[in-house]
């Protein structure tokens, strides 16, 4: 696997943690927004001046100039040609003040006349999930402080949910040596701290 653009970016991870307490924390209704071709980041800075949020997950990329050095940024849309938006419905925003938006192509409903489409908090986070993968390059751990002597449970592999006991932390807090109850003995076993949980 390749190792990603921003890989053991420590405050890029923080901020992330920060935006996924925010979205379970602040009372928005997310809709999904259809942008014209290639304006993600008009309809984005055009929505973010109504006073709404605007959250366009990116997937990192970087390219090498031809005939120098000079490495680019050239990151996409992780959904070309769709945003999300927060509206604070108490607070009175509404899809009409996004709607009007340059940039703005829609907002996604069922049918025409339809309702606007809410996304659950459960996909907004995933999402948010997905996008901070890709861009740390790993799993993020929402938190989770494994120290020794604390009980975990197995994620996935083949060994998914045997329970066990954290005997090291290693590799700056990115593996565990792990004492894993299988088959009527404990076995030791070294695993990444995105594949235990704990119980």
């Amino acid at each position: 696997m390749n190792q990603a653009p921003n890989a053991g970016n420590r405050a890029l991870e923080q901020d992330y943690n920060l935006l996924r307490t925010l979205i379970k924390q602040a009372p928005l209704e997310w809709v999904v927004v259809q942008t014209n071709p290639n304006c993600e980041d008009r309809a984005k800075a055009s929505v973010a001046a109504t006073g709404a949020v605007a959250y366009l997950p990116m997937l990192p990329k970087r390219k090498k100039v031809k005939r120098s050095a000079q490495m680019l940024d050239v990151s996409a849309p992780m959904f070309p040609r769709y945003l999300f938006v927060g509206l604070d419905v108490i607070g009175g925003q509404s899809c009409d003040q996004v709607r009007n938006c340059d940039g703005v192509e829609k907002i996604l409903a069922a049918t025409k006349d339809a309702a606007s489409h809410r996304v659950p908090i459960a996909e907004m986070l995933r999402m948010l999930d997905a996008s901070c993968e890709a861009q740390i390059g790993r799993k993020n751990l929402h938190g989770q402080l494994f120290s020794i002597g604390c009980g975990v449970v197995l994620t996935a592999g083949s060994g998914a949910l045997l329970k066990g006991v954290v005997r090291e932390v290693s590799d700056g807090g990115q593996s565990l040596r792990v004492d894993v109850e299988a088959f009527g003995r404990t076995t030791k076993a070294t695993v990444t701290v995105d594949k235990v949980a704990l119980r």
